[in-house]
């Protein structure tokens, strides 16, 4: 035993225990007949949680008397430990050794995974917007979120681990993470700023009417998050500001959203509405007279964004803009927008003038900073410098035409390749070789199939073809036929009926023949 190890006794044993347990699985019955069992100590139990000053052996019981045995009984021993035994524990060392070598190269794979994620995060603060292109199945969507959260500066998980980075990514959707999808009928009412309908209610809940009033879009949404300190509880905070306006006579004027006139806010105490009043109106009912009362519940649901106060929503925006201004510090924090399939849009109608503003000089700490009147609203708006935008793009997608060159020239674009790889560090730790083999094989031999100088036409390259390394990694052999059948053949097909890929159908057909069946046609590297 090496003492002077950076390990201790268990930690450095360990290994070897786990071997043992795992040949032992497969080999019980066998070594029980020949006479092999745990000769001292608990055994497996013990293997599974070794303390320190215990052991186990494992072997067999021979008679001694007077100290000594007989010369058949020593024979049999020899043969024992230059035979079965030797073999046992040569095979314990294999198998300890090759789980080292793997967990080695799953470290040494999650190292460029997470340099990766480094180096385009640290390209997203500089550049402010990104894109990730690549072909389907090469991990963008995987990725974006694992590089929003560096961004945000998480330090303190893996972000490698993907089931980690989802959850903490859901934690933050909408507080500083927003996610959408462009799409052909998006349009800047969606995605900034538009006129939404809204049912008018009567004090008794019976609808009486319809009001167009603007509402934010997610990009807007996003801009405002960089301003607000979301870790204090907007409800909290309107009961405090509900106690510093009780009675008319400690009222407050406050602005309205557009900035252009103001309004006055009283609360009395036991109602269940907020009183208000523009400081333009007169009545002849009074001084205390609202003819706009705003109720709580609906404000407070509208501050967490699960419902609104649907007779006066740009009232309640006001109060809600109020209270955030009394209460909750403005500490400019990042935040990031991600635009998945950014390139299926149409930016000009999407984005409006803004396209100007997103760029890093625009912003509102840039050198030359914009800010424009929004057509709706009649507010001056401001892109924050703390605003990141993440993209993703497949460039197998010709649908909708090239990106449109405003958006390029504004983006820095990472492509995404299919990794091999990954295909063999998902397959490494789910500890089945045989699968990774079949798996690794179908990669290469669809890659060179489909980088076939006679099969390759048009201007895409093997990066923006090649199937996604995500389509080869499944659990069992039955998923992985079950991905080449719906998903990855499909797209082959795709690629052929478009003209991408050049093949008669007679190659197509004997291709996707023995692709169904996990077999290889063209690669150099035989299956193992």
């Amino acid at each position: 035993m090496p003492f002077a190890n950076e390990k201790s006794t268990i930690e450095y044993m360990k290994p070897y225990g786990e071997a043992f347990l795992e040949l032992l699985e497969t080999n019980r019955e066998d070594w029980n007949n020949r006479g092999f069992d745990w000769i001292e100590g608990e055994g497996e139990k013990m293997l599974k949680n070794p303390k320190h000053n215990q052991y186990s052996l494992f072997g067999k019981t021979i008679n001694v008397v007077n100290s000594e045995i007989t010369d058949a009984e020593y024979q049999t021993m020899l043969s024992d430990i230059q035979g079965t035994l030797f073999v046992i524990y040569q095979k314990v060392f294999e198998i300890k050794n090759s789980k080292e070598t793997i967990e080695q190269q799953i470290k040494e794979k999650k190292a460029k995974s997470m340099e990766f994620v480094e180096k385009t995060a640290k390209l997203l603060q500089v550049k402010k917007n990104i894109i990730l292109q690549g072909a389907p199945g090469t991990g963008k969507t995987y990725n974006t979120a694992a590089i929003a959260l560096s961004v945000l500066g998480i330090d303190d998980i893996d972000l490698t681990d993907h089931k980690a980075v989802m959850e903490r990514y859901e934690k933050l959707r909408e507080k500083k993470i927003f996610f959408t999808t462009f799409h052909q009928s998006m349009d800047y009412e969606d995605f900034v700023e538009g006129l939404k309908p809204h049912i008018l209610q009567d004090e008794n809940g019976k609808n009486v009417g319809v009001s167009y009033v603007p509402e934010d879009g997610i990009f807007k949404r996003a801009c405002n998050a960089v301003d607000t300190d979301e870790t204090k509880d907007i409800v909290k905070c309107i009961d405090l500001y509900l106690n510093s306006i009780k009675g008319y006579e400690n009222k407050k004027e406050i602005p309205t959203i557009t900035g252009k006139s103001s309004l006055y806010v009283w609360w009395k105490e036991g109602n269940s509405t907020i009183s208000v009043r523009s400081v333009n109106s007169t009545s002849d009912k009074g001084e205390e007279y609202s003819p706009s009362p705003l109720n709580i519940e609906k404000v407070k649901n509208q501050a967490i964004e699960e419902g609104e106060e649907n007779n006066w929503r740009q009232y309640a925006k006001a109060i809600i803009n109020a209270v955030k201004k009394e209460y909750m510090s403005q500490e400019n924090k990042p935040v990031v927008l991600i635009i998945d399939e950014i390139n299926r849009g149409n930016i000009s109608k999407i984005f409006g003038e803004l396209i100007t503003l997103i760029e890093v000089d625009k912003r509102d700490k840039g050198v030359h900073p914009i800010d424009v009147m929004l057509p709706y609203t009649k507010s001056w708006f401001r892109v924050p410098s703390n605003l990141y935008i993440i993209g993703t793009m497949n460039t197998t997608d010709r649908s909708t035409g090239t990106l449109d060159y405003a958006l390029r020239r504004r983006f820095a674009f990472v492509t995404l390749k299919s990794n091999p790889a990954v295909i063999e560090s998902h397959y490494d730790k789910l500890g089945d070789q045989g699968l990774k083999s079949i798996a690794c094989a179908l990669f290469d031999d669809i890659k060179i199939f489909i980088e076939d100088p006679k099969h390759l036409c048009g201007d895409l390259s093997i990066d923006d073809l090649m199937v996604g390394h995500s389509y080869f990694m499944a659990k069992t052999e039955e998923e992985l036929r079950d991905k080449m059948e719906y998903e990855i053949l499909p797209l082959i097909n795709e690629y052929i009926n478009d003209g991408i890929l050049n093949v008669d159908k007679k190659e197509k057909n004997d291709a996707f023949e023995a692709w169904r069946d996990l077999k290889t046609i063209v690669t150099a590297k035989p299956q193992v």
